[in-house]
C-alpha cells in the first residue's frame, strides 16, 4: 500500500474510490440533481487539469456519471492552501475549458459538450472569504450604472459548489451522514493538520470509536494504515509518534488491536525503505 504523507495524497487515497466521492458529493449536491444522476455509474478518470505551479497545493479528481442517459463531468478540486485564492475562481474556469477541450479530443464528432459540475472542498485556518464566480472578480464599480447594466450580463460566470470545512464543526460533519472513511478523513484534514502531537494525541482519543469501526469497513485497514501514516509525517516522519498514539489508544480500550496495526506500519515502512534502497543502489 502507498505511504500517504501529504494532505493532497490523503485525500486522492480516500476519495478517489468511486463509492466515497459519491457521498460526499451527495451529501453537498441539490436534492433534484443527486436524485437524478446514477451514481452507480459513477467512474474516475485519468489526469490532472491543475496548473503545475499549483501540484502540491491544489489537488484534482474527475470522475464521470450518467445524467438521463447523457454523461455528466464532475471535477472536484480540492484546495489545501491555508488562505483561499482570490482567482480560484478564473482557476476552475480554466480547469472547464480544458476539461471541454479534452472531451472533444477523445469525441472529435461531437457537436455538443456535456455538462461539467466544479466542485472545490477548502480547508483551512479561514473561512472561505474569495469569489465563487468569475464574474464576481470583474470590476464594473468604474464604468456608469447604465454601461455596467449592459456589460455585466456578458461577464463569464461559471460559478462553482464549495464545501468550505473551515465553516464546519464535528457535528456538522457528522450530519452529512458519511461513511466512517470520508468522515475520518475530512475531520484529519480539517481539525489534526495544524494540532501539536500532544492536541492530535487527544483528538485521536476522542475518536477513537472511530477507529475502531473503521477497522470493520472493506477499505478499513488501508485508511487507517494511511491516516495514521499522514500523521506520522506531519511529525517528521518518525514512528514514534505512531507508537505514543497507538499505546495511549490501547490503554483507553483494551480491545483496540493497537500493537498488530503498529507491527504492520514499521514493517510496511522498512519494507519500502528497503525497496527504495535497493532501488537506489
Amino acid at each position: 500500500m502507498e505511504v500517504v504523507r501529504t494532505h493532497d495524497a490523503l485525500f486522492r487515497f480516500v476519495f478517489e474510490r468511486p463509492e466515497q466521492m459519491a457521498e460526499l458529493l451527495q451529501s453537498q449536491l441539490p436534492p433534484a440533481l443527486v436524485a437524478a444522476i446514477d451514481w452507480a455509474t459513477l467512474l474516475r478518470l485519468d489526469g490532472t487539469f491543475v496548473d503545475k505551479a499549483l501540484q502540491g497545493r491544489v489537488t484534482d479528481l474527475l470522475f464521470e456519471a450518467q445524467l438521463h442517459g447523457a454523461p455528466l463531468l464532475l471535477h472536484v478540486v480540492v484546495d489545501h492552501k491555508t488562505r483561499a485564492d482570490w482567482a480560484t475562481a478564473l482557476q476552475m474556469a480554466r480547469y472547464t475549458l480544458r476539461i471541454h477541450d479534452r472531451w472533444l479530443a477523445d469525441h472529435p464528432d461531437a457537436r455538443r459538450l456535456p455538462p461539467v459540475l466544479p466542485f472545490v472542498v477548502h480547508h483551512g485556518d479561514r473561512p472561505w472569504q474569495a469569489a465563487r464566480s468569475v464574474d464576481e472578480l470583474v470590476d464594473l464599480d468604474s464604468v456608469p450604472a447604465d454601461v455596467a447594466n449592459v456589460l455585466r450580463p456578458l461577464q463569464l460566470r461559471l460559478p462553482f459548489v464549495l464545501l468550505d470545512l473551515a465553516t464546519l464543526d464535528e457535528a456538522a460533519i457528522d450530519g452529512f451522514r458519511l461513511s466512517v472513511v470520508s468522515s475520518l478523513a475530512l475531520r484529519l484534514l480539517q481539525f489534526v493538520r495544524r494540532l501539536d502531537p500532544a492536541a492530535a494525541l487527544a483528538q485521536m482519543r476522542r475518536w477513537a470509536p472511530l477507529l475502531k469501526q473503521l477497522l470493520a469497513h472493506p477499505r478499513g485497514k488501508d485508511v487507517v494504515h494511511a491516516l495514521l501514516w499522514w500523521y506520522s509525517a506531519r511529525v517528521g516522519g518518525s514512528p514514534e509518534g505512531l507508537r505514543i498514539i497507538m499505546t495511549k489508544l490501547q490503554e483507553d480500550d483494551e480491545e483496540f488491536p493497537a500493537y498488530s496495526l503498529l507491527d504492520f506500519l514499521l514493517d510496511e515502512g522498512r519494507e519500502k525503505g528497503m525497496k527504495k534502497g535497493i532501488q537506489q543502489g
